[in-house]
């Protein structure tokens, strides 16, 4: 099994938004804390019992970091300290409502319990309209 945090541009009061995919079909909205988030790139995850949250949550496994999870919240700047939010609902770039931790435990589990290996990709927003425009600068002064 597959997940991908696709995450969008920073707001300015310093969330990050995103979108939770797996095996290639949304699942959830994200939230990130900007000031703390985990680095882009490919983790374990594994499930932990929260004694903080008293429920089981899928985790991630950042190299350097401990306890970071996803779970449910409203805004990343107020309610993260590096964990991913989820949420069925985003109402603003900086809001997110209706927990969808617990559903992804549900899904994300079985398959941890069967050996399946399970992982998480985040990915930052790529600037598709710089790179479009350093290409066409380039073709530009090549060809001139």
């Amino acid at each position: 099994m597959r997940l991908v945090i696709k995450r969008e541009k920073t707001t300015q009061a310093g969330n990050v938004p995103g979108r939770l995919y797996m095996d290639g079909q949304f699942f959830a909205y994200t939230m990130e804390n900007a000031a703390k988030m985990i680095p882009a790139g490919t983790f374990p995850i594994y499930w932990r019992f929260s004694p903080k949250l008293m429920a089981n949550k899928i985790a991630i496994d950042v190299p350097g970091r401990q306890y970071i999870m996803f779970h449910g919240g409203n805004i990343a700047t107020e309610q993260s300290d590096g964990c991913v939010l989820t949420a069925a609902r985003k109402l603003s770039a900086d809001y997110i409502q209706g927990d969808a931790s617990t559903e992804l435990y549900n899904t994300v589990r079985p398959a941890m319990d069967a050996g399946e290996a399970v992982t998480v990709t985040v990915k930052n927003p790529t600037n598709w309209p710089l790179i479009l425009g350093i290409a066409a600068a380039s073709i530009y002064f090549i060809t001139k």
